[in-house]
């Protein structure tokens, strides 16, 4: 029996209005898709092999039932940006040693974030 290697992974969000879609994640993200095979799916590469894909013009949505957090260098200074273009991240809460995250959500009410790695704890 031969084992499965997962290289990469995708995660997929629908949305509604396309402008407004591509104008919110484009904002969020910092920059344009790197694909946008069809005029309603976008693509952005968050790291290699991993990546965010934007399903928008849906008019049937169920917001995810997961959060779907992007890890960023310094959790206060990026809480600050976004709340300079807009946006409205929740306090950040802090896991000494661990993480400390925010959280938003979009126009269409998928749960987002931002965290930072605050360093790794050996397990028992």
């Amino acid at each position: 029996m031969t084992e499965m290697h997962v290289r990469g992974l995708t995660i997929a969000v629908h949305a509604g209005d396309r402008d407004e879609a591509l104008a919110f994640y484009s904002a969020l993200l910092g920059r344009e898709p790197d694909l946008g095979p069809d005029p309603d799916f976008y693509e952005w590469e968050i790291s290699p092999g991993a990546w965010l894909q934007l399903a928008t013009g849906r008019t049937d949505i169920n917001p995810s039932s997961f959060r779907l957090r992007f890890q960023v260098e310094d959790i206060e200074a990026s809480a600050g940006v976004l709340r300079a273009k807009g946006f409205e991240p929740g306090d950040i809460k802090w896991l000494p040693g661990l993480v400390a995250f925010a959280n938003l959500t979009d126009p269409w009410g998928n749960p987002l974030g931002v965290y930072q790695d605050l360093g790794v704890v050996a397990g028992p």
